[in-house]
């Protein structure tokens, strides 16, 4: 008889990968122990002061300020309601995404997303924030029952466009008010000056506007740098290289004084979070030009000469065959991008406006915050992470499943 021979290695699963990858040899064997030793130790240190010995009262004691800084307590329900318009016309966005043909992975992923975090809120609020104890869980019913309106009434599709335009003016006017505030210094819908906003909601804000108004701009100033007219293209140039050349914190002090110049307006007129606005959207547009004009040298002569001969005019050619496929060339670049202006906000502390980031360096140096052995920064630090990463985590993947819906590198 001839003996049986052994049975073959296995090639797939776990022990398979971490015999090929990490314990191919005497070295690489070594080196992966202490990597894993290093990951271990981090780990548990890490666990260890969160759960054990970080101080995160004075974090949990300054939600206010981390949220909204210094709006008045008593007029919280206004950006509350904004938010639930907000998360209301996600939801809404959502539901109807499902009547797509890919059934709306990337919209309603981002609404379960975005509602987890209001949900985990809202019972946060039922717990411990008496002052909003029902407003959290407002926002979430809000976010939950326009998804199933969506999913139940696709018509609303038709008008969804305008929804979110009335939505987001309604929420900007809840927020800013619509009474002189000298004259009804009580009234439910008086004026809050944009020095008292702040924190998170500030943060969201600025990059939202940044990242919605820049787009545009920015195709537009590639389109304009590659047009044959000289005065339109050498302006485009112009701006794209003056605007690169210097960091954002340099414009943000320049937006503070050269807005209410060229307005010719007192510099007191002129809030200064309109003048950082100006400021982020005209540097993200820049950049944003350049991305979009990788991505127009990137759609190869034949589709244009195609089109030509299809007897399409230079405007249809541009808006139609052109611009989407420079577009979905350039997705990860965009989202890239607009993950970095996200977290680029951090830098309107230097003009005087207190975003999520300022809040963090005010509440460090708060009476309280120093009576403790250490300080605070590192737990303040850690807090900034996770709510910088939520978002940018999000933003990340949702860059990801476009990819992939649209072919991004395939033939």
């Amino acid at each position: 008889m001839i003996p049986a021979r052994k049975p073959p290695m296995a090639t797939s699963g776990i022990v398979p990968w971490l015999r090929d990858n990490m314990f191919s040899s005497i070295i690489n064997s070594i080196i992966s122990i202490l990597a894993l030793i290093f990951v271990v130790l981090s780990f548990f240190n890490l666990f260890q002061f969160i759960f054990f010995e970080g101080h995160w009262e004075r974090v949990w004691a300054n939600m206010k300020l981390f949220g909204v800084y210094t709006y008045p307590l008593d007029l919280l329900w206004r950006p509350l309601t904004a938010a639930a318009i907000t998360m209301g016309l996600v939801g809404l966005s959502a539901g109807l995404a499902t009547h797509g043909e890919d059934g709306g992975e990337i919209m309603v992923g981002v609404f379960w997303w975005f509602f987890a975090l209001v949900a985990l809120l809202a019972v946060l609020g039922l717990i411990f924030w008496e002052s909003i104890r029902f407003a959290w869980l407002i926002v979430a019913l809000a976010n939950i029952a326009m998804f199933y309106l969506g999913k139940a009434v696709p018509q609303l599709s038709k008008r969804l466009m305008w929804l979110w335009v009335v939505g987001i003016l309604l929420s900007f006017v809840l927020i800013a008010g619509i009474l002189p505030a000298d004259s009804n210094p009580d009234s439910a819908f008086r004026f809050v000056k944009t020095k008292k906003w702040g924190g998170f909601m500030l943060t969201l804000i600025i990059s939202a506007f940044g990242i919605i108004a820049s787009f545009p701009l920015g195709i537009a100033l590639a389109l304009g740098r590659k047009s044959k007219l000289p005065v339109l293209k050498y302006f485009s140039i112009g701006f794209i290289e003056i605007v690169r050349g210097a960091p954002l914190i340099a414009w943000l002090f320049i937006a503070s004084v050269f807005v209410p110049l060229l307005l010719d307006q007192s510099p007191d007129k002129i809030p200064g979070l309109y003048r950082v606005l100006a400021a982020v959207t005209f540097f993200s547009a820049a950049y944003m030009a350049e991305n979009v004009r990788g991505g127009l040298a990137a759609v190869p002569k034949g589709q244009t000469e195609a089109a030509q001969a299809l007897g399409l005019s230079a405007w249809q050619n541009t808006r139609m065959i052109v611009l989407p496929q420079a577009l979905r060339a350039v997705i990860p670049a965009i989202v890239g991008q607009a993950i970095g202006l996200f977290k680029d906000t951090s830098l309107v502390f230097v003009v005087g406006l207190a975003d999520i980031f300022m809040v963090h360096k005010i509440v460090s140096t708060q009476p309280e915050s120093l009576l403790i052995t250490g300080g605070i920064r590192l737990e303040l630090s850690l807090f900034l992470v996770i709510v910088y990463w939520y978002f940018s985590f999000r933003m990340s993947i949702a860059s990801r499943q476009l990819e992939k819906q649209l072919g991004v590198g395939e033939r």
